[in-house]
């Protein structure tokens, strides 16, 4: 079968990080075999502006829930408490809900234990485990410039939200970086989330590059409904569109273009 071990010997799979940390899918897919490049290169940065973080946390006792995506969000957001010299009191009172590992680490190790985990990452995953929330108040830390899908539909089903940045993502690629990258063979492109999409798009436009060009021939897979939407917005149209989770993606891809 394409989905056993080293199935993708000989493959060059693109891979856009989402977040400087460690990246699952390229792991996954090394496991089978590929030969996985990384671009552009991800750094986080804190807010521009811590100003309207300091507002909310003055503001937390009007939350029902607060969301953390991300550690770095849990980490500066919990600095600024600190800053302000509330400590973790205000929080420990609140609803908390973190979305994906870091964020779920970042709050356990300052002794936070989450209410709510979303084991799906999409807007609809996050809401699918909530009780009725209409007339809930949220407040989301999120990555400056997330996808607007968990706000939108919290707004549809009645909640209030607001939304401040956690953190930002400064998104650093060189020329030559990118002619080394563009210039193999490339067999496909690997899109973990809607983030991913955006900062390679952000990436080559800076940097001048002709993306669609340079994609051509190269089979484009996107994990899940949001990436699809994501990549089309820029005008990229997936050739497979996998489940919600990674794992299914670099199976999906062991079986199209796998030995």
């Amino acid at each position: 079968m394409a989905t056993m071990e080293k199935s993708l010997v000989g493959k060059r799979i693109l891979v856009p990080p989402a977040r400087p940390e460690a990246n699952p899918l390229r792991r996954m897919l090394e496991r089978k075999g590929a030969e996985v490049w990384e671009f552009p290169v991800l750094r986080p940065a804190p807010p521009r502006s811590y100003d309207a973080m300091d507002l909310a946390i003055r503001q937390l006792p009007g939350f029902d829930w607060v969301v953390f995506s991300g550690s770095n969000c849990v980490i500066n957001f919990f600095d600024r408490l600190d800053t302000l010299g509330l400590g973790k009191e205000p929080i420990v009172e609140k609803q908390v809900s973190a979305i994906g590992y870091g964020a779920v680490s970042a709050l356990k190790k300052l002794g936070i234990e989450p209410d709510y985990i979303p084991k799906v990452h999409t807007a609809e995953g996050v809401i699918g485990g909530l009780q009725d929330i209409h007339g809930l108040s949220f407040l989301l830390v999120r990555i400056d410039g997330a996808s607007r899908d968990l706000p939108e539909r919290l707004k549809s089903l009645g909640a209030t939200v607001t939304e401040v940045a956690g953190y930002r993502m400064l998104v650093e690629a060189s020329a030559q970086t990118a002619e080394k990258i563009f210039g193999l063979r490339l067999d496909a492109l690997a899109l973990a989330n809607p983030t991913a999409v955006r900062f390679l798009v952000t990436a080559t436009d800076n940097l001048g590059i002709d993306l669609h060009s340079r994609l051509k021939g190269v089979t484009i897979a996107a994990v899940g409904p949001a990436t699809d939407e994501a990549a089309r917005s820029y005008g990229y149209t997936p050739d497979v569109v996998s489940g919600g989770h990674i794992a299914d993606l670099a199976n999906t891809l062991a079986d199209l273009i796998g030995k």
